[in-house]
């Protein structure tokens, strides 16, 4: 019993591949590109040929044939694929070899291949490999489903063409028994599944590996797939492909020899039918196949012969090769479990010729039609046909054991890299944890100097401002001091010389003395000294350059002291700024030339297109600018930073034992 159900994950490839929509109502994600599906759709008749349900019609062949020869009168070959595609799709869903639409279409293929679209291509090559494959010629069914896979995807709906090429490629691979090409297709075309967002059939190609798994054996493999892809195709509120999954629940039950299990699955499927609309013929039949399969195991003879003369009416009216297989097998086992006559032993022994006779014969069948046999041909007391079936079956059961074994040992292989598998992503996920430990750390790390680096500048800003602030109220306090002084300075001034010299004077009237004109030089000469101290003479005439160049002289020949000046100057400052320029350079050549014990000084002035720069230079002892600025008891430098800032500019005051050097940068 166990042997015959090995038919059922055969025939469950093909049985997904028909439950695959490839259709514009397949759900998919937009993307942007040219939608060929919804231009097929607009021509004339597409819809109604591309609907299985109306290939059974009368005038079905007329018409799809009559819309494609009028797109090649025309030489409008695109479209004339089209219409094929549309034929293809019907004939897929019915599970039906038409002679006609494999010859029109191959000749078209072959004559039209570089005239059409690489889509179209794709689409022609998986209908010829599906109508080969419901022909049961393999190779042609090969080499076109390889030849759809070689073209590269122009849209999403070619993708999935491609998607459900590889397994049907898949699913030829399987029925040779090639199970390392079954399963390379089968990733092939859930990648592209992934790709395109196409849910449905990941899980049909989740239960295409499953049946794989069962093939070797491999039961717990086979479980996991079949458990996700249930769980996807019912997610997706997919009928057809839940009645498909429940199928292969039976199967698999079957094969770990678990009735009960089974026999559980058959009433689940039967209960999925009622709320299945529009079932096609193909799982009726199916179901009505399993149904007969409940009665026999629990050898309910009358039930079981019900369900399968079912069955039989409805694998003869589908005209399908694959049902009529497996309803056979069905009144195999019927035969043997009651000891009843085998009815169509011609159709087993033909069955059995043909499948023997292929270049990679489908042992598990062979199997099933073989026991049958020969139990028949021994009670007919024919023991020189049923020697033949049983040699088979001494040389198969051998066979099968060695499959057994090299199933289990591919389940504990595979068992063995996943546990590898599971150990790398162990290590990889203490990796990954370190590193974001390390990370963290790093980041709390950079966080704290971050703040600290914040911190510290807003101590400096604090400080600079209390800095700035206590320079400021000193330069105030000196101010109102060094005022003071001024006008002692300047009373001083009057009453010590231009007071004596008129008293002189005076006294030089009064005795006609010929020192009068001598004493008037005098009191002229301290009158300009005193006002020119004030205020320089004629500044808002002379200007900036001539003013500083008076400044040198009169240090020259007032106080023997080298002052030099290099001034390159347009004079683009205003007037306010320029005298504040000029009061600077005249405190800093007063200090110069009271304090720092030089020899000689320099005063430059230069410019470029956005500042003007000022530097006066001594070649003196030097002082700690910074110590003098923060005791606040230096006028003079107070006196030159605040006027530069009244101006918007910038000082720089460096000071050594070789001179000192006061540089200005004022902008325009």
């Amino acid at each position: 019993m166990k042997n015959l159900f090995l038919l059922f994950f055969s025939a469950a490839f093909y049985l997904f591949a028909i439950s695959c929509d490839t259709s514009s109502e397949q759900k998919l994600p937009q993307i942007e590109e040219k939608n060929v599906e919804e231009y097929r759709h607009t021509l004339p008749a597409y819809e109604w040929l591309e609907n299985g349900a109306n290939y059974r019609t009368e005038i079905y062949k007329d018409s799809a044939l009559y819309h494609f020869n009028h797109q090649i009168e025309n030489k409008n070959y695109e479209d004339a694929a089209n219409y094929l595609i549309a034929y293809g799709n019907a004939l897929d869903r019915n599970i039906h070899f038409d002679s006609i639409y494999f010859k029109t279409s191959s000749d078209f293929y072959n004559t039209h291949k570089k005239d059409i679209s690489g889509e179209a291509q794709s689409y022609l090559c998986y209908y010829l490999g599906a109508q080969s494959y419901f022909n049961h010629q393999l190779d042609p069914s090969f080499k076109w489903f390889k030849q759809g896979i070689e073209l590269k995807p122009e849209s999403k709906s070619h993708k999935q063409i491609i998607g459900f090429t590889n397994f049907s490629l898949a699913q030829n691979y399987s029925l040779v028994r090639d199970f390392e090409n079954t399963e390379k297709h089968l990733i092939a075309a859930l990648r592209i599944f992934e790709d395109i967002g196409d849910v449905t059939n990941q899980g049909t190609v989740y239960l295409l590996l499953h049946d794989i798994f069962v093939k070797t054996s491999a039961l717990d493999e086979a479980e996991k797939n079949l458990k996700k892809g249930l769980q996807i195709v019912k997610q997706q509120g997919n009928k057809s492909l839940t009645f498909s999954a429940y199928s292969l629940y039976v199967n698999f039950n079957i094969a770990k020899a678990d009735t009960i299990g089974a026999i559980k699955y058959i009433d689940s499927m039967a209960i999925h039918a009622k709320q299945y609309p529009g079932i096609n013929n193909y799982h009726k039949a199916l179901l009505n196949q399993l149904l007969a399969f409940k009665h026999i195991a629990q050898r309910e003879d009358k039930e079981a012969l019900d369900f399968l003369k079912i069955a039989r009416e409805m694998t003869d009216q589908s005209n399908s090769l694959d049902l009529q297989m497996r309803t056979l097998f069905q009144e195999i086992m019927y035969a043997e479990i009651f000891d009843k006559t085998l009815k169509n032993p011609e159709e087993a022994e033909r069955f059995y010729n043909e499948i023997a006779a292929e270049e990679e014969p489908n042992t598990q069948f062979m199997t099933q039609l073989g026991s049958g046999l020969y139990t028949y041909y021994t009670k007919k007391k024919d023991f020189e046909k049923a020697n033949i079936y049983a040699t088979f079956l001494l040389n198969n059961r051998d066979k099968e054991s060695k499959e057994l074994i090299q199933g289990k040992l591919f389940e504990l292989e595979r068992k063995f890299k996943t546990e590898q598998k599971e150990n790398k992503i162990l290590l990889q996920e203490k990796q990954l944890k370190s590193q974001r430990e390390w990370l963290f750390a790093m980041t709390i790390g950079a966080v704290f100097l971050i703040l600290i680096f914040i911190i510290f500048m807003i101590w400096h800003k604090s400080k600079s401002l209390a800095r700035e602030k206590v320079l400021a109220e000193n330069f105030t306090s000196l101010l109102l001091s060094k005022t003071e002084e001024e006008r002692k300075r300047i009373a001083s001034d009057l009453h010590d010389s231009v007071s004596n010299e008129l008293v002189n004077l005076r006294q030089a009237l009064e005795t006609n003395s010929s020192k009068f004109s001598v004493k008037i030089d005098n009191i002229l000469e301290e009158v300009r000294n005193i006002s020119r101290n004030l205020s320089p003479t004629l500044f808002d005439k002379l200007g900036l350059k001539l003013s500083i160049e008076q400044l040198t002289d009169r240090a020259q020949n007032q106080h023997s002291f080298l002052l030099t000046s290099d001034i390159d100057y347009s004079g683009d400052l205003s007037d306010t700024v320029e005298l504040q320029l000029y009061r600077i350079i005249q405190e800093a050549t007063t200090n110069m030339m009271k304090h720092a014990n030089a020899m000689a000084g320099k005063i430059t002035i230069t410019e470029d297109d956005k500042y003007v720069y000022a530097e006066i230079k001594d070649n003196g002892k030097g002082f700690d600018a910074d110590k003098m600025l923060e005791k606040g008891n230096c006028f003079g430098l107070l006196n030159i930073t605040e006027r530069t800032k009244f101006i918007n500019g910038t000082v720089n005051i460096k000071s050594n034992k070789n001179g000192t050097t006061i540089k200005l940068t004022i902008p325009k």
